[in-house]
């Protein structure tokens, strides 16, 4: 049966208490690895939403940067670029923290990481880490960068199929939420994300770094 995450009120709650250990029986808002997309958006959308930048880092997957149809302000979503079906590969779901308070999102990071862990008993969880990172619209985000003034704090789950779940608050420094460009990048704001990878998803991005 599948589980399902569901932010509540910024809190979270698990739909059952039965155990598991595929990255497929993760959803969010009704989405999991290995589904198509066209059964949650229409092809136009997936294509009229890419991100440019982010593809060009990726040669053999594409993303498309979605609104959110209810909890989440936004879905990420990555597909390989050699397929008509879509198939998610690598799933996101981002609140937007339009006041963002550090002590709040990392009581909700908590309060996530602890549902996690007693859904699925047999991850492995890492330990909550804290970066700084430089914004840089044309990079992959999420590398750690000492002279960053931004934070992500994260905590991360790995699945024994090798998929990969990471939770994370993103405090973007104010000069970075006020850059006014006409690239729709998600990355300048201060947010909550789930992370969601399949293997081969996983693989990918750790052999493209």
């Amino acid at each position: 049966m599948k589980k399902i995450l569901r932010i509540v009120f910024f809190g979270f709650l698990l739909s059952t208490s039965t155990h598991a250990d595929d990255i497929k029986d993760f959803k969010i808002e009704s989405i999991s690895i290995g589904d198509s997309a066209l059964d949650y958006f229409t092809e136009s959308q997936l294509e009229d939403s890419e991100l440019d930048w982010f593809n060009y880092s990726y040669k053999e997957y594409s993303t498309s940067l979605l609104l959110g149809k209810g909890i989440y302000d936004w879905f990420k979503i990555s597909y390989k670029n050699d397929g008509d079906d879509f198939i998610i590969e690598g799933l996101v779901g981002i609140v937007v923290k339009k006041k963002y308070e550090h002590d709040k999102c990392n009581k909700e990071l908590d309060t996530a990481a602890l549902n996690i862990s007693r859904l699925f008993k047999n991850t492995k969880q890492g330990k909550k880490q804290l970066y700084k990172v430089a914004y840089n619209p044309r990079k992959i985000f999420q590398e750690p960068n000492q002279s960053g003034k931004s934070t992500v704090t994260s905590i991360s789950f790995y699945f024994k199929d090798e998929g990969k779940i990471i939770l994370s608050c993103y405090n973007m420094d104010k000069a970075t939420n006020q850059i006014d460009s006409p690239i729709k990048d998600i990355n300048q704001f201060d947010t909550f994300r789930i992370d969601i990878r399949s293997k081969a998803f996983k693989h990918y991005l750790e052999k493209a770094k």
